[in-house]
């Protein structure tokens, strides 16, 4: 991919850097590098570059592979898709996931000679729905995991309940909106790098379990560069360095750290104050539509509760293009997905579950 089209594909970063350079101009004194909570980055650096020598290795490709060859149905292969999403976003991230899935979707798509767009709206609301449940599944789930100084069992007891909600709706949705049709029975194929797979693996373990230990941004610092020199020195034989570099999104990294510069600066000069668990929910739900959920969270998080700014950043995930980063990848890698299209099922989608999360804080 070239700059100039990788810039076109980033252009929700290209927003983030015009704000901030507006806030700049506002006061200079935004340029302040507390703004930005440097081990949460840290941390989603790791998780997003060992997760990145897991997919390059071709591990998922070869689970995923495994599991849809068994079908010959093509609504069964949709279910057996979106679920499976689903389970791998629980440990590798919603966007990671996404992008194993959606060009794997789209294959199969040209090679049975069937429309998959609807699969793929599907599985990029699998992607929020599976992130929702673990607090590394997604950065809004490390910034509150982190912002509210949670242990796992306080943090799985405000997810669990919205992850089966979600888990539930997005089950009757596949059923409902995925076609049935006959495909001929194929084995597809994924090349596997052992080496890579295992050794990403583990490194991506060992960040989870320093996650949970709370340990600080040196350890994460010094993972990623394990993770980076896994890559480079356990790559797969068609990959070139570049090529490998080129696969760690590391513009996803440096919005992050641009997505705390700027909300940061404007709470500096506005004072958000919300009271009352339906209306957190609420806001939450419906300001992720406007700025994405992870800005949402930044925003909101120490000065509301957790469990409905949980729910609210998870459930305002789904809806417009800009409610995750998720949704965006899903788009620009399905090649000929459609905005309307994808809002009107994700939008859908975001008026039931969040209907049913209203109800659940208003009782």
């Amino acid at each position: 991919m070239d700059i100039k089209r990788r810039l076109l594909n980033e252009w929700f970063f290209i927003c983030l850097l015009i704000v901030y350079a507006g806030l700049l101009i506002y006061n200079p004194r935004f340029l302040n590098p507390n703004f930005v909570d440097t081990d949460t980055v840290l941390i989603i650096a790791a998780l997003i570059i060992s997760n990145t020598g897991i997919f390059v290795s071709g591990g998922t490709d070869l689970i995923a592979t495994k599991i849809l060859s068994r079908f010959k149905d093509i609504k069964s292969v949709s279910v057996a898709a979106i679920i499976l999403t689903v389970v791998i976003s629980m440990f590798i991230t919603n966007d990671a996931s996404l992008i194993i899935f959606v060009p794997l979707t789209v294959s199969i798509g040209k090679m049975a000679k069937k429309s998959m767009s609807r699969t793929i709206v599907l599985e990029a609301i699998g992607a929020n729905v599976g992130s929702a449940l673990m607090p590394f599944g997604n950065p809004q789930n490390i910034i509150l995991f982190r912002g509210y100084g949670l242990s796992a069992q306080s943090f799985f007891a405000g997810s669990i309940p919205l992850f089966l909600i979600l888990l539930a709706v997005l089950l009757a949705f596949s059923l409902v909106l995925t076609k049935s049709s006959s495909i001929t029975r194929r084995k597809w194929k994924a090349s596997f790098n052992p080496w890579l797979f295992y050794v990403s693996l583990v490194l991506f373990v060992l960040g989870v379990a320093g996650f949970f230990m709370g340990l600080g941004g040196y350890f994460f610092l010094g993972l990623s560069a394990l993770s980076v020199l896994a890559l480079l020195t356990l790559r797969p034989r068609n990959y070139t360095v570049r090529n490998v570099l080129l696969r760690i999104d590391f513009f996803l990294i440096l919005t992050f750290v641009l997505i705390f510069l700027v909300i940061n600066s404007v709470r500096s000069i506005i004072n958000i104050e919300i009271g009352g668990v339906l209306s957190v929910f609420l806001f939450s739900t419906l300001i992720s539509q406007v700025i994405s959920n992870v800005p949402a969270t930044v925003l909101l998080t120490g000065k509301t509760a957790f469990v409905p700014l949980l729910w609210g950043v998870n459930i305002g995930g789904n809806g417009t293009m800009v409610a995750s980063l998720a949704n965006l990848i899903a788009l620009r890698r399905s090649a000929s997905g459609k905005v309307l299209d994808f809002m009107k099922i994700s939008g859908l989608f975001l008026v039931v579950t969040a209907a049913i999360g209203a109800l659940t804080f208003y009782i």
